[in-house]
């Protein structure tokens, strides 16, 4: 397995390319974390309790709730594999006890298929041990792959997300190859996206295993058959292009948007341009900057062209990958200035050779989109405004919260949390500021009061208070922890906002 590391770590041996062998011994081996940052072992029950909220959610529209509740399964054997692996990796055990360890995971996701689902005893342990395995044979692989870059809680949410979305894809096989099947604009544009992932994620697993794709010429001749693969294959009808094209003409409004998304895209485009000709690294606030771009791009998007905010997402992340990709294998010409990028606008959290922080930037705003069963169903108005405030739960804690907290508690933070935690005997080293959290409080509460006042979400007193504490919640986990919050805050708020 040819994995990609970064060239200037010295345990690894690296070629021209930055290429390293990785060896197939115990599952800890050549796994480093991300320094400067806990083990977050936590972070592997943010997505199942996500999941789960969903169930409380009547459905409302087509999609089975078969389907929601296999997916939630799923998630939930991934986090029992991944806190059996904790337990393998840091304590010492007999070999027999290790073994059962191994098989547990399995067996519980068995048992769940069994009990909830009704399905057989030979299709619940094939799916419950095909998930466990994949799951952990996948976070395994990354995390040997970039060492560095993720903490063990941050690659499991990633690798979570990962094997969710391709499960969830394979459910939906018989829907994807039926394209004479009738079907709403949203479910046209999710079939679309995806496949057009799913063709992105096949592309980066050749990039990893086979190095002649690392060669410029085979590397955008791949390119070229991506793109021809994502517009071309017929799982419409029309065609994926066409369908796209005939979705952005119905609506003169959706090409205005286009027109305004591509003037932000040239606007970040000027301002990375414009701070990579500046030495040093990029300050807080400038890099909060891409904060409010993607909460100008999501807000008027989630409020009234949430079909095309949606799949300008799945768009986006392609468009990341790629240049992660170009960036990552030294494939000129755009590799130079896309290093300088990176180098200037990378922080702490940015340690490895993977681009964290602004892929979670985009994760985190997306994944109450992506995740939510039916998010754009606009049929029944007063639903839609029920579903407002989880569906803006990364606008919400990462464009206006946590941006709020970064820029109040750098300028004016006096009290730091550290200090409040020594008065009451507890150790923590939390450089955040109460300023900070107030910040972020007051700026999330007074975003979703104002989508109150304008009618998008129509608050009662219930409502209040579990959006409050959640908001509260939130906080505190942003000034307390040293995981990366913009994957991690999303998904906390809107576990908790689900329930209403």
């Amino acid at each position: 397995m040819k994995t990609v590391i970064p060239q200037q770590n010295p345990v690894k041996r690296t070629n021209t390319k930055g290429i390293s062998d990785v060896g197939n011994g115990p599952p800890s081996r050549d796994i480093v974390s991300r320094p400067i940052a806990s083990p977050g072992h936590w972070l592997c029950m943010l997505l199942p309790l996500a999941f789960a909220s969903n169930l409380l959610q009547n459905n409302r529209c087509n999609e089975e709730i078969t389907t929601q509740f296999t997916l939630t399964i799923a998630a939930i054997g991934m986090c029992v594999e991944s806190l059996c692996f904790f337990l393998y990796m840091f304590y010492k055990t007999s070999l027999l006890l290790k073994l059962v360890v191994a098989f547990v995971p399995g067996l519980f996701t068995t048992l769940l298929y069994k009990v909830l689902l009704q399905l057989s005893w030979s299709y619940g342990l094939f799916l419950g041990f095909v998930t466990t395995f994949c799951y952990q044979n996948t976070y395994i692989r990354v995390m040997r792959g970039f060492p560095g870059s993720f903490s063990l809680g941050e690659a499991a949410v990633l690798v979570q997300g990962l094997m969710l979305f391709l499960f969830n894809t394979m459910l939906k096989v018989p829907n994807i190859v039926n394209a004479t099947k009738v079907r709403s604009d949203f479910e046209q544009l999710n079939v679309i996206m995806m496949c057009a992932l799913s063709y992105l994620f096949a592309v980066c697993w050749l990039l990893a295993v086979a190095n002649v794709f690392r060669m410029k010429i085979y590397f955008y001749i791949l390119m070229l058959l991506l793109a021809i693969g994502v517009t071309c294959t017929p799982i419409t009808k029309p065609i994926p292009i066409i369908a796209l094209l005939k979705f952005i003409r119905k609506d003169e409004v959706r090409i205005k948007i286009i027109m305004f998304y591509v003037a932000l895209v040239a606007l970040t485009v000027v301002i990375v341009w414009w701070r990579t000709q500046s030495q040093g690294k990029a300050s807080t606030r400038v890099r909060k900057l891409f904060h409010l771009l993607i909460v100008i791009v999501y807000v008027p998007g989630l409020l009234y062209q949430c079909d095309f905010l949606y799949i300008a997402s799945g768009v986006a992340l392609a468009l990341i990958t790629f240049f992660e990709l170009v960036r990552i294998c030294n494939i000129p010409p755009l590799d130079v200035h896309l290093r300088n990028a990176f180098a200037s606008f990378s922080d702490e959290k940015d340690a490895g050779v993977f681009a964290l922080t602004p892929f979670c930037l985009l994760i985190g705003c997306s994944l109450p989109l992506w995740i939510s069963p039916c998010p754009c169903y606009q049929d029944n108005t007063s639903s839609y405004t029920n579903r407002i405030v989880p569906l803006f739960s990364g606008i919400l804690t990462i464009g206006f919260g946590d941006t709020a907290a970064s820029v109040i508690g750098s300028k004016f933070g006096r009290i730091k949390w550290s200090i409040i935690y020594k008065c009451i005997k507890f150790i923590t080293d939390s450089k955040k500021s109460l300023e900070g959290t107030l910040a972020f409080v007051l700026a999330t509460l007074s975003s979703i009061l104002c989508l109150n006042c304008f009618g998008f979400t129509n608050l009662t007193l219930f409502k209040s208070f579990v959006i409050a504490v959640a908001t509260i919640a939130t906080a505190l986990v942003e000034a307390n922890t040293d995981q990366i919050d913009n994957l991690t805050l999303p998904i906390i708020f809107y576990t908790i906002v689900n329930i209403i």
